[in-house]
């Protein structure tokens, strides 16, 4: 169907170019465009619409293409960098000699390559004998190789000075320890004195995350024979966090100073957290110097008795005088007892001294 024609425009057959606004189609009428290849302009050339489409997929495309391209340059860099790291870390000479090794320890001696185990125990047994014990053993002090951190610098009686040499970096120090077991008002010093032990020891969180124990520079820990101990102990430490552990001072007992005697004419004191000091026991003599004075005050009186008359009477006075002043009876009246048994002992009555005082 032909459409009308205006001034200005160009006249096209709808069904042959497309609809109206088909800039493909006036190129094709106008000329400007020839199909590829030659031949014939299509029946019904591309709106606009589907050109403007066509483009934003051929754009999504590229952009599509080039982010996989940027994804293989960054995988090439990183693989790259990787087998860099790998060839820095390893020697190909190294490692064929260690898989030599290992073939020749797991494998056969007859050169075979397949084993047949009858059950679990020979597994075990195999595995023990070819490869635990053969390689991996224990280090030995004097075969002239430092192993750390099993072996290092000689320091007291600690490292291995065959293999590492000795540790100069040490510090003379004296530990000072004393204890007094004696005057528990229920445990005897002798008991106290032989549960008591020190030492000293070195925190060292490598050995604890291994699973070893700290060093402590008595093989054993020390015990104490005397009740009563004042002992200078000195010892050449390495750098570190040491501290003292006392076991079995359920009275706490003993006490101590650790001193750095480098200048051995000049010690200073090292400071310990918390202060190393002994509990102080705090007598109470309420109730016991109480009984005390009533026993004192009996006795006197069984005196007074058999004295009698003025001299019964001074004894008491005097005997009551004494207790009044002692320490912890100042609130203790004896007045009203002991003015009874004065009357008893002046008479020289016999009687019961069932006193007891009042506080």
């Amino acid at each position: 169907m032909a459409s009308e024609s205006r001034p200005g425009e160009v006249e096209y057959d709808e069904g042959r170019l497309g609809r109206r606004g088909s800039i493909v189609g006036e190129q094709y009428v106008q000329g400007v465009r020839q199909p590829r290849g030659g031949g014939l302009p299509p029946e019904k050339p591309p709106t606009n619409e589907e050109v403007a489409k066509a483009v934003q997929q051929k754009v999504a495309a590229a952009v599509e293409m080039s982010r996989k391209y940027r994804h293989v340059a960054w995988y090439s860099l990183f693989v790259a960098a990787y087998m860099v790291v790998l060839y820095l870390q390893a020697s190909a000479y190294k490692s064929g000699e260690v898989v030599a090794t290992l073939k020749k320890a797991f494998m056969p001696e007859d050169g075979s390559t397949s084993m047949t185990f009858r059950n679990e125990d020979e597994v075990l047994q195999y595995l023990g004998q070819k490869v635990l014990l053969p390689i991996w053993k224990d280090p030995v002090c004097g075969d002239g190789n430092c192993e750390w951190p099993w072996e290092f610098p000689s320091w007291g009686r600690f490292g291995c000075k065959a293999d590492c040499g000795s540790n100069p970096n040490t510090t003379s120090i004296v530990v000072n320890v004393r204890a007094d077991f004696t005057g528990h008002p229920s445990i005897s010093a002798r008991v106290l004195m032989n549960n008591a032990k020190w030492n000293l020891c070195l925190e060292d969180e490598a050995r604890r995350k291994r699973g070893e124990a700290d060093l402590c520079w008595y093989s054993e820990d020390q015990t104490f024979s005397e009740v009563q101990v004042n002992s200078i102990n000195a010892a050449q430490v390495i750098d570190g966090k040491w501290y003292v552990v006392v076991k079995g001072d359920y009275a706490g007992r003993v006490s101590g100073a650790v001193y750095d005697i480098t200048n051995s004419t000049n010690p200073v004191t090292i400071p310990t957290s918390p202060t190393w000091e002994a509990c102080k026991l705090v007598r109470r003599r309420g109730a016991s110097a109480t009984q005390t004075a009533l026993r004192r005050l009996l006795a006197a009186y069984t005196q007074a008795h058999k004295v009698g008359g003025e001299g019964g009477r001074r004894i008491l006075e005097d005997v009551v005088s004494e207790i009044s002043s002692m320490e912890g009876l100042q609130h203790v009246n004896f007045t009203k007892y002991s003015t009874a048994l004065r009357t008893d002992a002046a008479a020289g009555q016999a009687g019961g001294a069932g006193a007891t005082a009042a506080v």
